[in-house]
């Protein structure tokens, strides 16, 4: 519905002689790729092609973490010792708690439990909150079915969010990682200061994950691995028969004719979409899974943007 949406305005706004000017982070011939009838779409890549000057950007350099690296520069050490890390790990260290618990504090007010309303009616709760600050797990954020609009409330409610117990995330947490990634662009947006306790260190909390279409007898199916691995049908269990021996995890149930699963071998190896046999089907989940893994690496330069002191300072003077 989007990719129509944006192909009808686009079409008017030229139509009528405006000037646009936009950026993506794909080129036009692979917008919308893998998508739902993207036939329709594809006359509109033309359009763009025949009426717009499009320009690659294939520099490799990551403005937002290098201008992280001047500002930690710039300032005196006595600045960087006095201010509090936005991102501690491992999360079950000495000092993890007592960081976020000082963090929790300069937010003011009493500590409470507080109930944020999301659009649509919903309402999302925050088990621990005061005045500017709210204080999630991990779990709370990202293994439930929480989206964009609940992720937008919280960054509109809170000045700092504060996230515990955050895991690495890879292949095998694809439904976390998306989420998480919603919640970081979404805190990004809004300039609201994140503090993460994690797992790992920020420069491995993304493991790279790749999705490939697979063929067994004439059914496709999209296997997802990390990156630097084997093919993950060379890991696989196999039963009597020669099927998959496979456990059907995360959310969704069991395979039907419109939808797909994840599922696991029952050795605990490889996750992968099982797809119902559709091509069409496999290529969107395939696009999917590829955009989140994509979307990893802007993620993780949104971070080292957002961990710089002066990180959130902008909101905070605007508001008052």
């Amino acid at each position: 519905a989007d990719a129509m949406i944006v192909k009808r305005l686009f079409t008017l706004l030229l139509d009528l002689g405006v000037v646009v000017v936009t950026t993506s982070n794909r080129p036009p011939e692979a917008l919308y790729e893998g998508g739902i009838n993207r036939s329709v779409f594809l006359p509109f890549i033309d359009v763009l092609n025949k009426r717009m000057s499009v320009v690659g950007m294939g520099s490799q350099y990551d403005y937002r973490i290098d201008r992280a690296i001047e500002a930690v520069n710039g300032r005196t050490n006595k600045e960087i010792c006095s201010s509090l890390p936005t991102y501690v790990s491992p999360s079950n260290g000495e000092s993890a708690r007592d960081i976020l618990e000082e963090w929790f504090a300069d937010g003011g007010g009493s500590t409470r439990k507080e109930v944020v309303p999301v659009a649509m009616g919903r309402r999302i709760t925050v088990a621990k909150a005061n005045d500017t600050c709210g204080w999630f797990d991990f779990g709370e954020l990202c293994r439930r079915p929480l989206g964009a609009a609940d992720y937008l409330a919280i960054a509109e409610r809170f000045s700092t969010v504060l996230v515990d117990n955050v895991p690495q995330l890879g292949a095998n947490t694809y439904n976390e990682a998306r989420r998480f990634v919603l919640l970081i662009d979404a805190l990004y947006e809004a300039r609201t200061k994140l503090v993460l306790s994690a797992a790992v260190s920020r420069d491995s909390l993304f493991v790279g994950f790749d999705a490939i279409v697979e063929s067994n007898d004439g059914d496709e199916e999209i296997a997802v691995e990390e990156r630097g691995e084997a093919r993950a049908r060379q890991h696989r269990t196999q039963n009597p028969r020669g099927d998959e021996e496979s456990l059907v995890i995360g959310e969704g149930g069991s395979s039907s004719s419109s939808s797909t699963t994840i599922i696991r071998s029952k050795d605990g190896g490889d996750i992968e979409w099982s797809a119902t046999g559709r091509i069409g089907v496999s290529l969107a989940q395939l696009s999917a899974v590829r955009e989140v893994s994509f979307s990893f690496k802007r993620a993780e330069s949104r971070l080292a943007e957002m961990s710089g002191s002066q990180w959130g300072k902008q909101r905070s003077s605007s508001s008052t």
